[in-house]
């Protein structure tokens, strides 16, 4: 990766804002094109309040929600991941939170594929007030002062699992990255906190899909699901061979089940018959084939990040996923394995032949995509149907900071990464 060079961001600094002006700390600063960072002050800042919110939002978005993709891994002192999501109207904000009332850790964080951090938004100078609670309940990923990385994915669910509902839940699925971020000095802190509180997948509306986690501290990493109602905890420990459980199974996190992974297998008979909706098989298995490079450098990372890029990759016709239609083209009910071809359920013999028969549709998506936006110069307008990774970014646990790309398809080809820091302290 020779000429990657890494552009340092100018870091915001703390200063007493005890009596100022609370704006200035939600001043919008540009980075590059469609790509900010605000500094947040957080003895303004209520989780209670913000996470309420986001149960709010989200019961409101409900019908129009839609799924993401992502991958994440860990190796050595990095924690990398992609977000993948709709190429739409859309900014990647980049959130510094100081240590203060309620935030036992400093963190620098990512808030990013949602409807309120769009470019109208991006555009403005200041938050607005009614969002200043919210927004750093979005977070999508991040690192804190104790190296403390976590990231939210999408998980296949399988039919008939049950979750905690709104009524009953302490947190949003959508805020536990905020919560561990601002509270967990270790991996170990961040599952005692999570199991003292009921999280409810309030995306479990989006069908077919609900949430996973993937935590890590500088010696371990966890992945984090919801089986029935109950939180199910997958560990890698840190040997300086590579990030691994008991089993020896590394740590990667697509939008499948990493406890069935462990308990299973990747891709086995029995692991599609307890989990029948596995999205993201392929990809993978594309970082467990770049694994053993990934504790070496921020570079290696991100050539594995390129590798399961999403719209280069499931876009290209020589590198077929065929499990990225779990829930949609493919899947099984009470009758049995099929796929769906012009709306209608076509029956198979299981689900290597539902996968395939669903992939053999693909082409016309490709006719269809390269008609409506493959000429557009910047397709991130509401509406459009198709996918890109929205961000990637490699934290350095050890050095407590990371490295952001952002906008694969359309920004990253002519932008470097740039590095994003802890706030500073007084």
């Amino acid at each position: 990766m020779a000429g990657f060079a890494i552009v340092a961001m100018v870091s915001c600094q703390k200063e007493n804002h005890s009596g100022t002006d609370a704006s200035q700390f939600y001043k919008i600063v540009n980075l590059q094109p469609n790509v900010g960072q605000v500094i947040w002050n957080p003895d303004e800042f209520d989780f209670d309040k913000g996470n309420a919110g986001v149960l709010e939002i989200y019961a409101k978005m409900a019908e129009d929600a839609k799924a993401g993709a992502c991958s994440s891994w860990r190796n050595g002192r990095y924690h990398g991941r992609n977000l993948d999501w709709l190429q739409e109207d859309y900014g990647c904000l980049v959130l510094q939170m100081p240590s203060g009332k309620g935030v036992k850790h400093a963190s620098v964080s990512i808030v990013n594929g949602n409807l309120i951090v769009n470019r109208e938004f991006m555009a403005r100078d200041i938050v607005d007030e009614k969002y200043r609670h919210i927004i750093p309940c979005m977070a999508i990923d991040g690192i804190n002062d104790a190296g403390v990385t976590a990231n939210i994915n999408m998980l296949c669910h399988t039919p008939g699992d049950t979750y905690i509902n709104k009524e009953e839940c302490d947190i949003s699925s959508s805020s536990v990255v905020r919560y561990i971020l601002d509270n967990a000095g270790s991996v170990d802190e961040a599952i005692s906190l999570l199991n003292k509180k009921k999280i409810c997948q309030d995306v479990v509306e989006v069908k077919d899909y609900d949430t996973h986690f993937m935590i890590s501290d500088p010696t371990k990493t966890a992945a984090v699901e919801f089986l029935n109602k109950k939180m199910v905890v997958t560990y890698y420990n840190e040997s300086g061979h590579g990030c691994r459980s008991d089993k020896g199974n590394p740590a990667i996190m697509t939008n499948l089940c990493n406890f069935a992974v462990e308990n299973w297998g990747l891709g086995t008979d029995d692991f599609y018959d307890n989990r029948p909706l596995a999205m993201g098989v392929e990809r993978w298995e594309t970082i467990l084939s770049q694994y053993d490079v990934a504790s070496r450098s921020v570079n290696d990372n991100f050539d594995i990040a390129k590798s399961v890029w999403y719209f280069k990759n499931y876009m290209s016709k020589d590198k077929l996923w065929y499990t990225e239609n779990a829930g949609d083209d493919y899947g099984r009910d009470e009758q049995g394995w099929y796929c769906t071809i012009n709306e209608k359920r076509i029956a198979c013999s299981g689900w290597k032949e539902a996968q395939v028969k669903a992939w053999d549709t693909m082409p016309k998506f490709w006719a269809d995509y390269d008609e409506k936006y493959g000429h557009l110069k910047d397709p991130h307008v509401r509406g459009n149907d198709y996918w890109e990774t929205s961000h990637t970014v490699i934290y350095d646990l050890q050095q407590k900071k990371g490295y952001l790309c952002a906008f694969e398809a359309f920004y990253s080809k002519d932008a470097e990464p740039i590095e994003i820091s802890l706030p500073a302290q007084n």
